[in-house]
């Protein structure tokens, strides 16, 4: 905790870090990858939530359908449409009026594109097309569909701890691979220096230099700011942070 507060006030006395343990100085990686995994979950679990209640708002404009021959019959006359919601952009089309590819293109940023063509189901999250026929969908009415969308919030918390859990081990490797190369550069600031420092001490220096640029992006990234160059900030951040932590140790001797 001392070495929390200290790389955020008083970076010369990170150089304590060097004492620590290989177990203390895993445990710490995790709570930086935690930190930088926060704006993404954020982000996620709001999508998920709103996608929860989109999906609620869809299923009460959805006429009444089955499936025949293979192809989506309404019980009555009914045109085909679009509609919007700030998560979903769902079609219903029994017309065959629309296509895959025009689906696709009514697909803006993040939002998910739920179709009911004359022939097929399409789903497309953002890059991840789905397409299943109504022969492989044995059994959809429109009562079966509505229900799926009724209980897609009740799932919304199992699917917001689940994102959590993937994004934060994509956020460990990142933090891990990022660390090591921020010790690179420290190797040669040090050596530059002539800091008495192995790869080791540095790479524990570098991860507690590393926790005000990383508390001061995910905290604008939490409020929706991504700065350019975001990576370069942080990585010189990180680096400066360092330098005023090992300018403390004293040079080493070199002979005449």
């Amino acid at each position: 905790m001392s070495l929390f507060k200290n790389s955020l006030l008083h970076p010369e006395k990170l150089v304590q870090a060097l004492s620590l343990k290989k177990g203390k100085i895993i445990l710490y990686l995790l709570v930086i990858a935690t930190i930088a995994a926060i704006p993404t979950w954020v982000q996620g679990s709001t999508l998920i939530s709103e996608f929860g209640r989109d999906g609620q708002i869809i299923a009460g404009s959805i006429p009444e359908f089955t499936i025949e021959n293979e192809q989506l019959v309404t019980k009555e006359p009914v045109k085909s449409f679009i509609y919007k919601t700030n998560s979903i952009i769902f079609t219903f089309d029994p017309n065959g009026e629309r296509t895959v590819e025009d689906v696709n293109l009514d697909q803006i940023g993040n939002i998910v594109a739920i179709a009911l063509l004359e022939d097929r189901l399409h789903v497309n999250l953002p890059g991840y097309p789905i397409q299943l026929t109504y022969a492989q969908l044995n059994g959809l009415t429109s009562a079966t569909f509505i229900d799926i969308l009724f209980n897609i919030q009740s799932f919304s918390g199992t699917a917001v701890i689940f994102t959590f859990l993937i994004l934060w081990l994509a956020t460990l490797f990142v933090t891990v691979l990022y660390t090591l190369l921020y010790t690179l550069f420290a190797n040669c600031i040090a050596l530059i220096t002539g800091k008495a420092l192995k790869f080791g001490d540095n790479f524990k220096i570098i991860l507690f230099a590393s926790t005000l640029p990383t508390l001061f992006i995910a905290l604008l990234n939490t409020f929706g700011l991504v700065p350019s160059f975001q990576l370069e900030i942080k990585a010189i951040m990180t680096l400066f942070i360092y330098y005023l932590a090992v300018r403390t140790i004293p040079k080493i001797e070199r002979l005449p």
